[in-house]
Parts: structure tokens; sequence; C-alpha cells
């Protein structure tokens, strides 16, 4: 919980900042620092590390970001360095999106299926929910075998499910509901 407002607190103002300087630049700079923390497992506890001297974490991200880092998003990340709370960072990527996508009118939407679906179904759901939102909408694709067929589709707080295996859950909800009711047979 304190979490979750702080990040907000920080995603608020670098989003102040980014409105005025370069907003897709900043949010393709968080997005790209979040990914390079998380998919590094040392860089990560570097990060992390509460022995390790800010000066030197500062040190080792400047040469990990190089010259493909804005100012601003390097600037910011030195604050949450200092302030000790770079472990907000993914936090505040998600929230910072968040507060770009309502301003850029861009929904994400999060489709979920069985097996690897086509650019050209992507397109058509694509298609679908801009119909269904009238904004902008960038799909993030991911499969899960355990669905079984279907998509399970997330915009925001909204969830479409149509996989088949919502449908059998369903249908096995029905039938208990059903089969505690008495049967009567012979009755016509």
């Amino acid at each position: 919980m304190i979490n979750g407002s702080l990040a907000r607190r920080y995603s608020q103002a670098l989003f102040e900042i980014a409105s005025e300087t370069g907003l897709d630049q900043i949010d393709a700079d968080l997005r790209d620092l979040t990914k390079m923390v998380e998919e590094n497992g040392e860089v990560k506890d570097t990060l992390l590390h509460p022995h390790i001297s800010l000066n030197d974490k500062k040190s080792v991200m400047a040469k990990l970001m190089g010259e493909s880092f804005g100012d601003i998003t390097r600037r910011f990340l030195y604050l949450l360095i200092d302030r000790r709370r770079a472990y907000l960072l993914p936090f505040i990527q998600r929230e910072f999106t968040r507060l770009a996508d309502e301003a850029r009118q861009v929904v994400e939407a999060k489709v979920t299926s069985a097996i690897d679906l086509s650019s050209a179904q992507l397109d058509d759901l694509k298609k679908a929910i801009v119909r269904m939102t009238g904004k902008e909408v960038r799909i993030v694709s991911e499969v899960r075998a355990e669905l079984i067929g279907g998509v399970l589709i997330q915009i925001g707080d909204r969830v479409i499910d149509g996989t088949v295996a919502h449908a059998l859950e369903q249908m096995r909800k029905t039938l208990r509901k059903n089969s505690d009711k008495p049967q009567e047979v012979g009755v016509k």
C-alpha cells in the first residue's frame, strides 16, 4: 500500500515534467530501464543491495545506460537511488505508462490465449477493441496452454473471458446447481 502511493507520487511528478519535455521518450526510457533491471539479476541485485554505496550504484547504472537514455530519465533514476527508492522502479514505470496512455488516449489490452495468435487475428481483435473503447489500442499478447482454447482479454479492470476453460467452468457450475434440485422422473 505504501509502495503504491509512493510510486504514484513519483510517477505523477515525472509525468508532469515529461508532459512538458517529451512524454513518449521518457515512457520508452522507463520501459527499457525497467526491463534492463528486471531481466538482469546482477543489475537488480547491485541496484537494490543495501551495502553498495550510492555513488557506486550510480556509476554502474551510468555505464549500463550509456547514451541511449535521456537526461531526465537518468536524473530520475539517480534521485531514486539517492532516496533509496530504486525498488519502486517497476511500480513507477507501470503507473507512469498508465498516466501517459491516458493522456495519449491509448488503452492497453492484455490478450491471453492457448496458442500464439496470428497477426491477422491480433489485428481483428485490435479493431474490435478500438470499436469498443473508442481509443487507440496497444496489445500485449501472452500464451497460456491451460486455457485450452479461446481468448481472455483484459482492458484495465475489465475482463472478457472467452476461453474454453471458462466455458467449461460455467457448465460445471450450472450442472452442480441443477443437480442439487430433485429430479422428477416419468412426469408428463
